[in-house]
């Protein structure tokens, strides 16, 4: 293979100097991590942290056939511990913060010898690059660690989480989408410190006559002061007919404001959220929050989601158990679950229409199952019109028998059934 043949080229020069035996070009690995930028831009924080935030409190878990499976091995990887730096909340916090500013986050699967997954370890994104086995095609990754020699890794072992992608491989930082933007901000916040450091800072002091030399104009000015400062800049009595009068001007120029938002919608638009996320409620036209978390949902969360449960079930499930039906997915119903009202509305709606048992709605809202919660429910006010026609004494069976007279014929029960639907 490719990769190591590299490694044999090497080993084959091992009677050279040491200085023509190098690595390979690695000067990608001394470019500065995105997340410093972030630190100087309340926008770009408060987007990847909204997405991170977000994506980690998710439940994650892993499914058979539509069934939670908390026995499988990798529930404990996915919910408690992905190795043991990290809980599972902040494992998909940091790969999250890294997808969103190096525009690639990737984690290194460490098997336990068993066939299995003992933990996944973070890697620094600036620190890794995807090749191309010119061979086969395949996928390796090139890891320059802080010390030690250059490694490769197949593709089925590091985890790939990215932005957008060009080719496939590496995904586009989102911090060099938004370089401009960063730095035409950065120049109108410190345009705004600097009309800050002016403000209510002049004052102009008007004389009557215009026959004073300049020797006496400095001592007027001496006297204002020295009097100014004795009240504590805030009271002076003005002998001579001298006038002062105080410049005042805004803090912040209204303009200022709009380039802010104009900031704000386009770390919107780069991240895919909803402006209103951001702070920036100008055209925002959605009456519920439930409706404007719905919009997060759908624009924002969903795509993400589905990126993370097919890098994870490709990597994580082995062949034998994905043809088994198992699947790890993400739970996104918790999104909504701040909405009292909404939640309520669609479990009601879960149980009557029989696509939930009760026992699944309890589940949802971490209470214990019932013995009689286990079984679908159907609303007898929703039922078939061929039903209703040809067999009415299948409708009300026990109105009907509730009657005592079993030596009703079967003309009379339709009738009774008949009598009891129209009431």
């Amino acid at each position: 293979m490719w990769p190591f043949k590299k490694r044999k080229n090497e080993a084959k020069a091992r009677d050279e100097p040491r200085q023509n035996r190098r690595t390979p070009n690695l000067r990608w690995i001394n470019r500065p991590r995105a997340d410093n930028t972030i630190q100087g831009n309340e926008a770009i924080y408060a987007a990847v942290s909204r997405i991170a935030n977000t994506v980690a409190s998710l439940p994650m878990h892993i499914y058979k056939d539509y069934t939670l499976v908390p026995e499988h091995p990798l529930e404990r990887l996915l919910n408690l511990e992905p190795n043991p730096n990290f809980t599972a909340f902040g494992f998909r916090q940091t790969m999250e913060v890294l997808r969103n500013t190096e525009g690639n986050a990737y984690a290194l699967k460490i098997p336990d010898g068993l066939g299995g997954v003992k933990r996944l370890d973070i890697l620094n994104p600036t620190r890794v690059q995807p090749l191309r086995n010119p061979d086969d095609q395949s996928v390796w990754y090139q890891i320059q660690p802080e010390d030690g020699e250059v490694m490769f890794a197949p593709g089925f072992m590091v985890l790939n989480l990215r932005h957008m992608s060009a080719n496939g491989q590496k995904g586009i930082r989102p911090i060099d989408v938004l370089r401009k933007s960063l730095d035409y901000d950065a120049q109108v916040k410190a345009l705004s410190l600097d009309q800050l450091d002016g403000v209510n800072n002049a004052i102009a002091l008007t004389v009557p006559n215009s026959g004073l030399n300049q020797e006496q104009k400095d001592d007027l000015v001496d006297r204002f002061l020295e009097t100014y400062e004795k009240s504590g800049r805030s009271v002076i009595v003005l002998e001579g007919g001298l006038t002062a009068t105080n410049f005042s001007s805004s803090a912040v120029d209204s303009q200022l404001l709009d380039v802010e938002r104009i900031t704000r919608n386009r770390v919107a638009t780069v991240y895919n959220l909803p402006p209103h996320l951001l702070g920036d409620y100008t055209d925002t036209s959605f009456s519920t929050a439930e409706q404007q978390m719905q919009e997060f949902l759908q624009l924002t969360i969903i795509p993400i989601v589905e990126q993370w449960e097919e890098e994870f079930n490709r990597k994580l499930l082995t062949p034998e158990d994905f043809a088994a039906g198992y699947r790890i997915r993400f739970d996104t119903s918790q999104l909504t679950r701040a909405d009292t009202v909404a939640t309520a509305n669609k479990n009601q709606m879960a149980i009557r229409g029989g696509w939930l048992t009760p026992n699944e709605v309890r589940r949802s809202e971490y209470l214990p199952p019932d013995k009689y919660g286990n079984e679908l429910m159907g609303s007898r006010d929703l039922l078939p019109l061929r039903i209703m026609v040809d067999q009415p004494e299948l409708l009300l069976g026990g109105a009907s028998s509730g009657s005592g007279n079993d030596d009703q014929t079967k003309e009379e029960k339709e009738a009774a059934a008949r009598r009891t639907l129209g009431k």
